[in-house]
């Protein structure tokens, strides 16, 4: 004995394939009930003379489950767990669970195969690890019973109880498969390219049939060769063959299909050969994952006829849909028809998906303003790729982006995400900022004309003559400036904040009585930052300026004529859940912008009043920005040119003092500043994906009216001689009820000699 023991180590050990020959198997012999026993659970069991009341037990009710042939874990093909003697004689009792590894019987029709199995109490589960041979099965309770083998297997099987039978991907079971404890009990899991030869259901029907075992990138198909008949099908992204009538729900109330939708074409369904007989209504309960992205329109074939047979069914037959958690709640269906099936065909629509929020808002929602931009890009980006050469539809980048889109819930956070798609605002701004610039630009030069020389408290009229006669000579100058400005949000605009510094050196000289005219040039770097979402619009301005002014005694009227030009950066941040990009961008822009200005200088003792008038034109241009580092996501912004005419009028109070031959002149001034033309700066662009169309912004319309008060010292030498110079320091604010505020402060340094 110690020997014999010993030989199933050794075999193993020495890599000998036949290890079950050398064990010791339990002999069953004739009618009655003969216990598994350990030799039996250990190397197998052969039943003899059992006739058909001779029965092998497995375990006890309610006891742990007692497996059978172990030594033959793996199993090796070809062995047989329990043998019996004649075909149609022998069976199996399964009291408590149990693994078999091996075959039951030998193959049907040569045999010799057991008579009948009974196995599946409640609480237990029975696995076949090799193929079945036998007459017939009964899943007793509401246990399982579990085709593991991946082979072909031969018995009808029939639930007494409300259990499970599955069968493992690439098993086929030959028989057919009947309920006889009542209707809606007993439940058949098949796996990926299982089969069930045979009908299912019979007369009164399962009370479910599932597939399993797919992916939601790709389903896997199972097969009933003959008519179905349950009252539920939970079929996953998967199909379901039928080579026989298809009947749900036994034809009655209740009839009930689950179905997950992957993709378009990923989905679970029944595909029947015969009819699809319904009751007058039936539930399809929908899954999506939160990976799915559906097209609005499309269709979904849950119920069809197998390709190459008539579709046929009953008519009039009502779908009634369910969204299932965890889907999205943005996501909706109908049936098509509504009015109710024909010819058994049931077909569901997509209605609408989260993507869509921003098109078609849900009652009820309050949406961040954005929204308008949102709605703008939706179109687009639904098109892109569609027209491209082989109509490749969606690339698989864009997939990669809408798919997190389609799985936010939220309807704010949807609209957030898609408004991250659009040009971003800094660069909606970036023209508006550059007309702002000139601007401050045109602040540099302005005081330098001013005739506060020859304004001194106490001077005679022959000492103001004498200083003219010195402001007569060539002078050089050199200002810089700083500004910040901040833009609140506005109707679908998030807004902006910016702030720019810059220096301007001119030189101007006497060319006619009372005339004077100079150039200047001057550089500015801006940076603007859209509130709310991530950008920044960075430029570079170059400047070139040419002035003249001209006084009458206290009348003065001055003009002059500029060009810019910028070079624009521009970044824009793509982050949501699941999704993290950075596009950038560069473009080319110029200005042009001419300006007059006139004022009367009033004295009132030692105070100049001064009322003055502006009217200033510019044209904006900015070239086209084309992104680079956000894949699919990057967008070609059209170039845009817009016109600002902007009239002024305001008023500018001095006051002279005078120490040490030095004169300090402190000032206040206010003006209105209308705009004449007011265009509204919006944008226009497209996905660099070939087929999408072009979209275009809401934009934003400044208010007309902006208003600017600001104070000021100068300080200068009063000796009138021929060198003269001046220091002046100015602060200016800005004010708009739209909620644009900025604040710009300036110095100047000029001499003459």
């Amino acid at each position: 004995m110690k020997y014999t023991l010993l030989l199933p180590a050794l075999a193993a050990t020495l890599g000998i394939c036949a290890v079950p020959a050398f064990a010791q198997r339990q002999s069953a012999v004739g009618p009655g009930i003969t216990p598994l026993s350990a030799t039996g659970s250990l190397g197998g069991v052969d039943m003899s003379a059992s006739g058909i009341t001779g029965t092998l037990g497995v375990g006890v009710p309610g006891g742990p489950a007692l497996d059978i042939f172990t030594l033959n874990n793996p199993v090796i093909a070809g062995s047989t767990a329990v043998s019996t003697a004649a075909s149609s004689q022998g069976n199996i009792v399964f009291n408590s669970g149990s693994t078999v590894f091996g075959a039951i019987g030998v193959t049907q029709p040569g045999g010799p195969f057991l008579l009948n199995i009974n196995g599946g109490n409640t609480g237990t589960a029975v696995n076949f690890q090799g193929p079945v041979y036998a007459t017939t099965l009964n899943v007793t309770g509401a246990g399982s019973v579990n085709f593991n083998s991946g082979n072909t297997n031969i018995v009808a099987t029939n639930f007494a109880g409300d259990g499970v039978i599955s069968l493992a991907p690439n098993t086929t079971v030959i028989g057919a498969l009947t309920t006889t404890v009542g209707a809606n009990t007993g439940t058949l899991s098949l796996g990926s390219a299982s089969i069930l030869n045979g009908a299912v259901g019979g007369a009164v029907g399962l009370r479910s049939i599932n597939v399993v075992g797919g992916s939601n990138t790709a389903g896997v198909s199972a097969t009933i060769t003959g008519a179905a008949n349950a009252y539920a099908f939970s079929l996953g992204t998967n199909t379901l063959n039928v080579g026989g009538a298809l009947t749900i729900a036994n034809g009655g109330t209740g009839g009930v299909v689950n179905t997950t939708i992957a993709s378009n074409s990923v989905y679970g369904n029944i595909r029947p050969v015969g009819a699809t007989n319904l009751g007058p209504s039936l539930r399809v309960n929908v899954l999506v994952p939160s990976t799915t992205l559906l097209t609005v329109g499309s269709q979904f074939n849950i119920i069809q006829t197998a390709p190459g047979t008539v579709q046929s069914g009953t008519n009039g037959s009502v779908v009634n849909l369910t969204i299932q958690n965890p889907t999205n709640p943005l996501y909706s269906f109908v049936a098509v028809p509504a009015a109710g099936t024909v010819a058994g065909l049931v077909t569901i629509q997509t209605t609408n998906v989260p993507l869509l929020v921003p098109v078609t808002p849900p009652a009820g929602v309050v949406l961040p303003p954005t929204l308008p931009v949102a709605a703008a890009v939706i179109p687009a980006l639904l098109t892109a790729g569609v027209a491209s050469p082989k109509g490749a539809g969606l690339t698989n980048d864009l997939i990669s982006v809408l798919a997190p889109i389609n799985a936010l819930s939220d309807p704010s956070a949807v609209v957030n995400a898609v408004t991250q798609l659009a040009p971003s605002a800094s660069n909606l701004a970036a023209p508006l900022v550059t007309y702002q610039g000139t601007r401050q630009f045109q602040a540099l030069w302005l005081p330098r004309l001013d005739n506060i020389l020859c304004l001194q408290p106490g001077q005679t009229e022959d000492e103001t003559a004498a200083c003219r006669t010195s402001q007569r000579r060539n002078g050089a100058w050199i200002t810089g400036f700083g500004y910040s400005a901040g833009q609140n949000a506005q109707a679908a605009f998030v807004g902006y904040t910016a702030n720019a510094f810059g220096l301007m050196l001119g030189y101007d000289a006497q060319i006619a009585p009372n005339t004077r005219a100079g150039v200047a040039f001057g550089y500015g770097r801006t940076n603007v930052t859209g509130r709310v979402y991530d950008s920044r619009t960075n430029f570079n301005s170059y400047v070139g300026t040419a002035y003249i002014g001209h006084d009458r005694g206290p009348w003065y009227v001055n003009a002059a004529a500029s060009i810019g030009f910028h070079d624009y950066s521009d970044q824009r941040s793509i982050n949501f859940s699941g999704v993290g990009r950075r596009a950038q961008s560069t473009a080319l822009g110029q200005d042009y912008t001419l300006f007059g200005t006139t004022g009367y200088n009033f004295q009132a003792q030692d105070f100049r009043i001064t009322p003055l008038a502006s009217l200033q034109y510019s044209r904006v241009n900015l070239g086209s920005f084309n992104e680079t580092g956000a894949g699919d996501l990057n967008l070609n912004i059209q170039s845009r040119s817009y016109d600002f005419l902007e009239s002024g009028l305001g008023v500018k109070v001095a006051r002279p003092f005078v120490r040490n031959e030095i004169s300090f002149t402190p000032e206040v001034h206010a003006r209105w500043l209308n705009q004449l033309s007011n265009p509204t700066v919006t944008q226009t662009a497209s996905f660099q994906v070939p087929g999408s169309g072009s979209f275009r912004t809401p934009g934003f319309t400044p208010a007309r009216d902006t208003f600017n008060v600001g104070a000021g010292i100068t300080l200068l030498s009063c000796n009138c001689t021929a060198r003269v110079w001046s220091l002046e320091a100015v602060y200016d604010y800005y004010h708009r009820t739209d909620g644009y505020s900025a604040h710009q402060g300036r110095m100047r340094l000029a001499a003459r000699f």
